[in-house]
């Protein structure tokens, strides 16, 4: 079914005869110097994985049609270089339209009066950063605990509170299972089960295997030195993980050893998405600036190095960094 979308699609825009062939949970056709795509819902991976594909098929051109996700790709897309020439085109009933280019995600500010729980968790030595407008504390990139207001509608008071626990779930069975112990009592639990099992060098443990991408941050903050910086600090990616087992790269920023800005971008195990996102990060905090990729040895792979070449020179220089990762290997 994909594929004869695919074929009618292109005979829509371009009146040629194409025989598509599926490629994963897409479908994919080459004609002339053009290959043709149709992806039901495109994430900044599959628009990596487009972009490959096209690059290995010596084609000039990529059409990719998209059921959803079209205006966030075309902003994805607009980062890369006039070759191969990426169109991101709206599925719209048997016809297709340009997508129109989403503008980039606005970064929230903090809740008022977070300053206190701020400067506790700080005093715990985790590490206390906002995302999404919400403050989350990570042990070694791992999220431990939040500020979360409790609302007055739902029976709450209204006002801030540290709620403990590794990602929502756990958070909300804390509540559940503990409901007697203090902010404070909860946290010492929920830390000393995480240090036990998620420590440099350590290895196996699940906990060790999530947030790969900001532990890697977390490490390159303590020793920014290792990824050629001269000071790091966190900033919100424009591709927020749902949940702390997805995988999703890290941002900070920073300067550079001869003082300039620069961008890092953390990854693991993410090299096709890696590239669009670090693109998109930077042009929101920091246009211009040098962008560092950062993966670990055994992840520094040839995918990212030509979709890293593929951007778009203009826009600021890429450089590639692998980095040891605090995890045993």
């Amino acid at each position: 079914m994909l594929g004869a979308k695919l074929a009618a699609l292109a005979r829509d825009l371009d009146d040629v005869e194409v025989q598509p062939r599926p490629l994963g949970v897409t479908s994919t056709a080459l004609a002339d110097d053009t290959n043709y795509m149709l992806q039901e819902q495109v994430s900044p991976a599959s628009l990596g994985a487009a972009m490959l594909h096209t690059l290995r098929s010596g084609c000039r051109r990529l059409v990719l049609f998209v059921d959803e996700g079209g205006p966030v790709a075309a902003r994805l897309a607009g980062f890369f270089s006039a070759e191969p020439a990426i169109e991101i085109r709206s599925v719209v009933g048997a016809s297709s339209a340009p997508a129109q280019r989403e503008p980039p995600p606005v970064v929230l500010p903090g809740p008022d009066a977070a300053a206190p729980l701020i400067g506790e968790l700080a005093d715990r030595g985790l590490e206390v950063l906002l995302e999404e407008g919400v403050w989350r504390a990570e042990l070694l990139g791992l999220e431990v605990a939040r500020i979360v207001r409790w609302p007055e509608e739902t029976g709450g008071d209204g006002e801030l509170h540290i709620e403990a626990g590794v990602g929502r779930f756990d958070r909300d069975a804390t509540a559940a299972m503990h409901g007697g112990e203090s902010a404070a009592e909860a946290l010492d639990r929920v830390l000393s089960v995480v240090s036990a099992q998620r420590y440099e060098g350590a290895a196996g443990h699940p906990l060790c295997r999530l947030a790969r991408s900001r532990w890697l941050r977390s490490s390159a903050m303590v020793h920014p030195g290792s990824v050629g910086a001269d000071s790091l600090s966190p900033i919100e990616s424009t591709f927020v993980a749902d949940s702390v087992r997805e995988e999703r790269p890290a941002a900070a920023l920073g300067t550079t050893t001869d003082g300039e800005a620069v961008v890092t971008v953390f990854g693991a195990g993410v090299p096709l998405e890696l590239v669009p996102i670090g693109l998109d990060v930077r042009e929101l905090h920091a246009p211009g600036a040098l962008l560092r990729l950062v993966v670990p040895p055994r992840d520094q792979l040839t995918v990212t190095e030509q979709l890293a070449r593929a951007a778009e020179p203009a826009l600021g220089e890429v450089e590639l960094v692998d980095l040891d990762p605090p995890w045993a290997s």
